[in-house]
């Protein structure tokens, strides 16, 4: 039932892509949250055509001296590569179609202070519904504790509620174009 609850989700999304003052929105959100201006180490994603654009904030981040860290994907697992640029020329297209640094040093997810997480969806309490691959569920699985993961989304994909499995892992803040970041919501018990 839940698969099919999910599958259902993700046509529904389908084909509604990020625009550039959706990106803005959520760039200017980051910006403005304490945590992120205090960050050290930031894991950020490129994004697909139908989520936000988050690379002018890690641009400004990098800027102020923050590590920069973006997902490389090595067989199912998701490990932190570190970058020494932003420029479009360190960058190609891996094999999902995902623009992915092409010079990077090995991290330890630990060091990451904040992880940028794409979706397809999300709610309010954390939930979030990834492309079925489940490559984030284990990487955020994996994190220490104290890292802030961050659900981006753009105001139209945030629903009221995900359907989640027992192997599903909640982002602990959400952003979108139209929220500041927000702590989720505790999921209270029935």
């Amino acid at each position: 039932m839940i698969p099919e609850l999910k599958s259902n989700l993700r046509k529904q999304f389908k084909g509604v892509l990020a625009t550039a003052p959706i990106s803005t929105g959520v760039c200017h959100h980051l910006q403005q949250w304490p945590e992120w201006n205090s960050a050290r180490v930031i894991m950020g994603f490129m994004a697909l055509g139908s989520e936000p654009d988050v690379l002018p904030a890690l641009r400004q981040a990098f800027a102020r001296g923050a590590k920069i860290a973006f997902p490389i994907v090595d067989g199912d697992t998701i490990r932190v590569g570190a970058v020494a640029s932003l420029s479009d020329e360190h960058f190609t297209v891996d094999s999902m179609g995902v623009k992915s640094p092409s010079a990077w040093t090995p991290m330890d997810a630990d060091q990451l202070d904040i992880v940028l997480v794409p979706g397809v969806a999300f709610d309010a309490r954390g939930g979030r519904l990834g492309r079925g691959g489940g490559f984030y569920d284990r990487f955020l699985a994996r994190l220490h504790k104290r890292t802030h993961t961050v659900g981006v989304s753009d105001a139209r994909r945030i629903v009221e509620i995900v359907p989640m499995e027992a192997h599903d892992c909640r982002t602990k803040w959400l952003v979108s174009d139209a929220q500041r970041v927000a702590q989720s919501q505790p999921i209270l018990p029935i």
